[in-house]
């Protein structure tokens, strides 16, 4: 009997946080997003439209705009975003990109739930470390106060990079709340100076991983930075499939492969096979990356078969986030995984695979609004 009462009274408040997460905080979050969508709509989507010559004239820009907010019912920034006023963009296809405002605060609350342990990246790594997933071995980990080796011991700040030593690069980055690369850094202990006290107070929980070396396949393309995949996954009823995979390459002046540091992004196709263009972050196509004489269309990846179950496999672990992107790094010796995103960017997708919301949607409300037990 106590037992029941207690589960009435869990599943109530389980009920009651469930409702708040998906119908209080989205609002909450939506008008929060506004200015940041202003901000790009003014610093880089419009100049990017006033450049572009082979743009609709203004009456046909204006119809396309009617069209696309009637379809989504929100304020058509994604529009500027995706090139919707290119001549060779009908308003049908222009109407087929679904919006940011769209996917974050209306369908993924709805969908992903009790992500913390995904998105925490220091709690992810244990996780799949757990299942005996590959992925870059974990030094410390810590916040403002103190580090933790991987083997669970006590120590000073001062004194977590005395525990790389030996060990070449490291990557050292924000464990929570960041996105677009912010804050990682690189170092090789022993030979760079380093302030982790410093950066711990500046980003709060942080992790040491051990840099791991990339495949010859994607050297050619960019041996300047650590190049990795966008791996979707969706879990339906226990099965997990790919959606869509994007190739990250890194800018030509930067370690990391955000397309916020001039990095690009490029579909891969199941066999490895890369599409003849990548597109960075104004939706300049690119048929090579600056620093390679390799052409993207003539190019194979080898090993995607294992790069595409290795997400799937580790989709399985996460059964109360459906929806995620993972970042999976080919290294010599197969793919590892670097983290994943509840939250994975749509204009990844979208820059590669076109408008997805007629795929993307009907398989998210397949699983929208799950029992709660």
């Amino acid at each position: 009997m106590r037992r029941t009462t207690n589960r009435g009274f869990n599943h109530r408040q389980a009920v009651t946080e469930e409702w708040f997460r998906t119908q209080v905080l989205p609002r909450v979050s939506g008008a929060r997003f506004l200015p940041y969508q202003v901000r790009q709509l003014r610093s880089e989507h419009l100049p990017a439209m006033l450049r572009d010559e082979d743009r609709k004239s203004l009456s046909r820009i204006a119809g396309d705009l009617v069209k696309v907010s009637a379809r989504w019912h929100c304020l058509p920034f994604h529009y500027f975003r995706y090139g919707g006023y290119r001549r060779e963009v009908s308003s049908e296809r222009a109407c087929s990109y679904l919006p940011e405002s769209a996917l974050f605060h209306r369908l993924l609350p709805r969908v992903n739930r009790d992500a913390i342990d995904l998105d925490d990246k220091t709690s992810c790594k244990r996780i799949l470390a757990s299942a005996g997933i590959p992925q870059p071995a974990l030094i410390a980990s810590g916040d403002r106060r103190a580090g933790v080796t991987s083997a669970g011991d006590v120590v000073a700040l001062a004194e977590v990079l005395d525990h790389a030593s030996g060990l070449g690069r490291v990557v050292i980055k924000p464990s929570r709340y960041s996105s677009g690369g912010s804050g990682v850094v690189i170092v090789r202990p022993g030979e760079d100076a380093f302030d982790l006290p410093a950066y711990a107070q500046r980003w709060g929980t942080w992790l040491v991983e051990q840099h791991v070396p990339q495949h010859p396949d994607l050297d050619v393309l960019n041996p300047y930075a650590l190049n990795t995949f966008r791996v979707i996954t969706l879990l339906r009823d226990g099965a997990a499939e790919v959606l869509y995979v994007m190739l990250k390459l890194g800018g030509a002046e930067s370690t990391t492969d955000n397309s916020a540091a001039g990095g690009m992004q490029i579909r891969v196709h199941p066999d490895g096979r890369l599409d003849r263009h990548g597109y960075d972050r104004y939706l300049n196509a690119h048929t090579r990356h600056g620093v390679s004489s390799v052409q993207f269309a003539d190019h194979r990846i080898s090993r995607m078969t294992e790069v595409r179950e290795l997400a799937e496999r580790c989709a399985r672990l996460f059964p109360q986030v459906p929806f995620i992107g993972w970042d999976i790094a080919l290294t010599p010796g197969g793919p590892v995984v670097i983290e994943g995103n509840s939250s994975p960017s749509l204009a990844h997708i979208q820059r590669t695979h076109g408008g997805i919301a007629l795929a993307l949607v009907p398989a998210l409300r397949s699983v929208m609004d799950r029992p709660i037990i």
